[in-house]
């Protein structure tokens, strides 16, 4: 399963939290390319790019 927009709002569990995250994260998850299959594994992948962000 690729990452693209679509999936990540029609899917109701994870929907809610990716709407929630910054822009520049939302972006950088669809960029990647990133497999995300349930929340946890979402939120861990955002937490680690929002550090990213505010390490730069």
């Amino acid at each position: 399963m690729s990452a693209n927009a679509n999936f990540y709002l029609n899917d109701p569990t994870l929907s809610p939290y990716f709407n929630s995250l910054p822009v520049a994260v939302r972006k950088i998850i669809l960029d990647s390319g990133v497999q995300v299959s349930t929340l946890g594994e979402l939120q861990q992948i955002a937490e680690h790019y929002r550090g990213n962000l505010v390490s730069e």
